[in-house]
Parts: structure tokens; C-alpha cells; sequence
């Protein structure tokens, strides 16, 4: 169906039913890497769920009770959601299990007759997207999505074969957004690619090195303040950005919180252009996340839920450090410092402070950032624009009946 043929219809009223009349779920097999008997299998962790699809390039392994396996593998149309960190995100597994299970940290749903698998998925992306899982979450800094919140989830059902009509109509439109931001993921790794051929071997010599630059020698290390009641008096308001704001080289600002920041305190956190912000604390894949302030809200200050780093820009461009901390995010560096909980990762300041920081002469840092500067531009130049608005567009005519 071509897209430019598609006409609004009235808006239509379809029951809103919770999926778990529609579905069955279940949660995935608890891991225990200490177990020493039973078959070897893979398993899928939430980094492996992308929307729609599923990314096998890095799995790991653990030796699994053979009643269990049954239980944990993979049918053809199961859908995975993940349960915490980005709670919701959504996949579809496609042929057999191949030998896979999937983890605790992710619910494998099998819809039932009355359900197309691709309508509920591009359903539970548009929730996502646009604050409808806010009322399903369980947890404040760290959001999950448990069974109990998903069997109550709720979604209008329109007939069967309208669902798919929909899908396949939504399919296309996210066609075209998918080709605009492979382009803008190569433009990403392009930096990246820039940063290792520059810096790739000064950066293994100072993981090797004992005597190698710290990341508390070369700027300032700061956790924010802490949240509490006695800062909600409404006498020194001022806004303030979370772990929630902070995403990979991006901050969100659509939804930005206040709390009292008297003088003292407001001197003291108040965000600088050029301090990177990295979550403190977080699931153990996204610890560390980084994302430069650019001064986007004047007189805006930063909780505890983040680590600041201002660069001593006496020897270190704020633009370089943030390469290197994109670049430890990638590799799982913080991940592997990080302290665990049973649900959340934190950084810690102290152990973030006495990381390695490969330092190359100033010039070198400044000829990279022209380069990465020169990248950014042409990503800014390649915004998902009308690709985006369209799918956006028709996300909202499809879910109110006017598609």
C-alpha cells in the first residue's frame, strides 16, 4: 500500500484489553555462572533486544539443567521485552532457538489468536516513546517492567485483520526511518573509527600502565546532590537533570525536574558548558553512559543519580574526554569498574576518579575535535526529518482509529 494513499478516517473506539488475557508470558531463567553441571546454551541479555530485532553478536554462556532448557528456549514470533534498564523495549524472535535461552532480565511473550505479534510490538513502542509505560513501571531511578505490569498493561485491540493492516503500514514508514539512522550509526562509529587510528595505542598503553594519567588527575570529579524532602521547600528552586536525561552523547530534556538549590549549593552544582555527565547509577550495560551539557537550560544544576567531570582545560579539551568516555562506555570499561546490586550498577566517584585517562599533546586533541567536530555537523545534517515525522504522524492516526 503506498503510503501517500492513506486517509484519516473518524476516530474509532476499539476495548482496551490487558495482554495478559491476550498472551502468555514469562520472566527468564535466573542465572547462576557458579553451577558447574548441565548443557552449555546461550542466553540473550537486554542489550541484546533492539526494537524489533535481535542482536546475536555478543553472547555469553552458562550451563543450563536440561528441564530447564525447554522451559527458557525460543519459538518462532515470541516476543522479548525487556524487564529493567530500558524497561519495555521490544523484539522478535525469528526461527528456532538455535540453542538460545533468555535471562531474567527479559520477558518472553507468546500473544494468542487474538493478537498480531508486529501490531503489539510497534503498540508497546509507541507507549514507550510518548510516556504511556510510565503507569506499568515499577521503580524510581531505575524503571522495570515486571510481570505484574505487563499482564496489566492495556492496549486498544482493533479486529485482527485491522491490526495487521496497521502493522504493515507501520512497517514501511519505519522502513524508511531505519535507512536515515544507519546512515547517522555510521557517521557515529565514524568518530569513533577518527578517536582509535588517533589515539587507539596510547589508550592500551595507559590501561597497561600503572604509572599512566588518572581521570581525577587530568579534571574534577563531582557526584550530585542528593534528593530530599528538606530541598522541596519551593525557597531556592531550580531545575535539575538525572540519570533519567542522560543518554549516550544526548541529553533529553523532556522531562526535567526541580528542587531547592540554596547559594551555597547552586555555586557548587550548577552545570558549567562542557562538563560531561555519566550515570551513576544505572543496569550494569548503560553505568557510565555519557553525554556532554551545552548549556541547554540556563542556571540548571545535577543529582546524585550523576557523576560530573569538569576537564582541567589547562591540558584537556571537555570534547576529547568525552571521546574517551564514549569510547570506555562502548567497550564495557565502566561496566567492569561498576559495583552491583541486585538491580542497579553504580560508577562510584572515587573508583571513576582512578580510571586511566590517555592524555595526548593539546594539539592532537584539537586536530581530533575539528574531525569529530566536522562529523557532528554532517549527523545534525542527517536528522531522521521527514522520515521521523512521518512515522510519528501515522503512529498516532493508527492507534486513534484514523488510519
Amino acid at each position: 500500500m503506498s503510503l501517500s494513499l492513506l486517509v484519516p478516517k473518524s476516530s474509532i473506539r476499539w476495548p482496551r484489553v490487558r495482554l495478559g488475557d491476550l498472551a502468555d508470558h514469562r520472566l527468564g531463567k535466573m542465572l547462576d555462572k557458579q553451577k558447574n553441571t548441565g548443557l552449555p546454551r546461550k542466553y540473550l541479555r537486554n542489550p541484546n533486544i533492539r526494537w524489533f530485532d535481535v542482536d546475536l553478536s555478543d553472547l555469553q554462556e552458562i550451563l543450563v539443567e536440561e528441564k530447564d532448557i525447554h522451559k527458557y528456549e525460543l519459538r518462532d514470533g515470541d516476543i522479548l521485552i525487556c524487564e529493567g534498564g530500558e524497561a519495555g523495549r521490544a523484539a522478535i524472535w525469528k526461527g528456532d532457538s538455535r540453542g538460545i535461552i533468555f535471562q531474567k532480565a527479559c520477558h518472553r511473550v507468546r500473544v494468542g489468536p487474538n493478537l498480531d505479534a508486529r501490531f503489539f510490538v510497534h503498540r508497546l513502542m509507541f507507549d514507550y516513546f510518548n510516556g504511556g509505560l510510565e503507569d506499568y513501571y515499577t521503580g524510581a531511578t531505575i524503571k522495570h517492567f515486571t510481570g505484574q505490569d505487563l499482564a496489566r498493561y492495556e492496549i486498544p485491540l482493533p479486529p485482527l485483520d485491522e491490526q495487521k493492516r496497521i502493522a504493515a503500514i507501520l512497517d514501511k514508514a519505519d522502513q524508511l526511518r531505519q535507512k536515515r539512522r544507519q546512515a547517522i550509526a555510521l557517521l557515529d562509529s565514524l568518530t569513533q573509527s577518527i578517536f582509535l587510528e588517533m589515539f587507539g595505542d596510547l589508550v592500551q598503553k595507559g590501561k597497561r600502565s600503572s604509572s599512566s594519567l588518572t581521570v581525577a588527575d587530568v579534571g574534577r570529579v563531582q557526584l550530585g546532590r542528593q534528593r530530599a524532602p528538606k530541598y522541596q521547600t519551593g525557597k531556592f528552586t531550580r531545575p535539575y537533570v538525572r540519570v533519567a536525561n542522560v543518554y549516550e552523547d544526548r541529553i533529553d530534556l523532556s522531562d526535567v525536574l526541580s528542587m531547592d538549590f540554596d547559594d551555597r549549593d547552586f555555586r557548587d552544582y550548577r552545570l558549567q558548558s562542557g562538563d560531561i555527565l555519566l550515570n551513576e547509577g544505572q543496569s550494569t550495560e548503560l553505568v557510565g553512559r555519557p553525554a556532554m551539557w551545552r548549556n541547554e537550560i540556563p542556571d540548571c544544576c545535577f543529582q546524585n543519580t550523576l557523576v560530573r567531570f569538569q576537564s582541567d582545560t589547562t591540558k584537556l579539551l571537555p570534547e576529547f574526554a568525552l571521546a574517551v568516555f564514549l569510547h570506555y562506555f562502548r567497550t564495557g570499561e565502566f561496566s567492569k569498574i561498576s559495583s552491583k546490586t541486585s538491580s542497579v550498577a553504580h560508577l562510584g566517584a572515587s573508583r571513576f576518579g582512578r580510571m586511566p585517562f590517555p592524555l595526548p599533546p593539546v594539539s592532537e586533541q584539537t586536530d581530533f575535535v575539528k574531525r569529530a567536530k566536522r562529523v557532528r555537523e554532517a549527523k545534525a545534517a542527517s536528522t531522521l526529518g521527514d522520515a521521523g515525522s512521518l512515522f510519528s504522524s501515522l503512529q498516532h492516526r493508527a492507534f486513534s482509529g484514523q488510519l
